[in-house]
This record gives structure tokens, sequence and C-alpha cells, in this order.
């Protein structure tokens, strides 16, 4: 490779992107869809010299229709106690987004307490990201919308590697209001 054609090795600037600088605070939300709804909560704060965003987030069941749960069972291989604990024990994960310094692009990475591993990448337009996510447990495409100074709405369509079942729902966010003393 000639010396002109190498990549600059100069750190890139910290992020400069309203959509990001938006995102960072504290939000609680509800969810609800294909599996039931969830009462969530996630921090985004700025990490790695303001290089990247870091997501920490936990969800818990509310609720799981009988029709829910027969669902489960058919196309997961679920026994009641199976369904039981997953609805008892929240999923937590940990998120690392960044844009890509040579496309602006988002990417990410996301990790859980299923040990799942997922890479995402995707586009914004406006006020909306959207990304898709790969992992060994399937596939997820994730729409981010602003819809106000502290409203968020995400959707999303999981689909379950093993079972090709397709999970569909919505996520709605307020940001949480620090409280002055």
């Amino acid at each position: 490779m000639k010396q002109e054609d190498m990549p600059s090795m100069t750190p890139p600037k910290p992020i400069d992107d309203d959509l990001f600088t938006w995102m960072v605070g504290e939000w609680e939300g509800k969810t609800e869809g294909t599996m039931g709804k969830t009462k969530d909560w996630q921090k985004i704060e700025w990490s790695l010299d303001k290089q990247w965003v870091t997501v920490n987030y936990t969800g818990k069941f509310e609720s799981m229709s009988p029709e829910q749960m027969k669902m489960m069972k058919e196309n997961m291989k679920m026994t009641d106690d199976d369904i039981k604990k997953m609805m008892d024990m929240p999923y937590k994960g940990i998120g690392q987004f960044t844009l890509d310094p040579e496309t602006g692009e988002f990417m990410g990475y996301w990790f859980d307490n299923w040990r799942g591993v997922y890479k995402g990448t995707g586009k914004r337009e406006g006020n909306k990201s959207t990304v898709s996510w790969e992992g060994p447990r399937g596939t997820s495409l994730r729409t981010m919308e602003r819809v106000s100074d502290d409203k968020m709405v995400e959707t999303f369509k999981d689909t379950d590697t093993a079972s090709g079942m397709v999970m569909e729902g919505k996520s709605e966010w307020t940001r949480k209001k620090s409280k002055e003393k």
C-alpha cells in the first residue's frame, strides 16, 4: 500500500452529533410486543473521550397473556417453569454505540445477561436511526425516533434463529428529570 493510500492514524474528534447528544441521560419506559409488556429503564452516557455512548439497560416483564405464553411454549419450546423464570428475571444489557469515523454511519455492540453478543450497523435520517443487529440468537431491526426533547419511541422486529419466530413491538421512553436540590 502506498503511503498516500493509507488511512490517517490521527484519532477522530469527539462525536459531535445532535441525536447522540440528545440520547444522553436517564430514561424510563414501557414496551409492548409479541412477548408481552415490560417496564424498562436505561442510562446513556458518553464514554471513551466522547467517542462512544454507553447504554445500560434493564427490562422487567409486567405481563404476558395466556395466548402469548402458549405461543412461547409452541414456538420456543419453553415450559411453564421456563416462562416463569424469564418473567421473574430482569433482562439486562450493555451497549456501546458510535459513528463510523469514515462513513458517519451508526455502529454498535450489544451484550446481555443471556450471553448475547450483537453487532449493529445502520443509518440516521433526520430524527430517526434505523439499525440492523446480528448475533447468535438472531437478528433485529430497530428504529429509534426522537419525538421531542424528553420522548423517544423505538420499534423493533426480532427474528429468533432457532425457531424462526418473529417478535415485534414498540417501546415508549420518557427522559427522567433530575431532582434539583
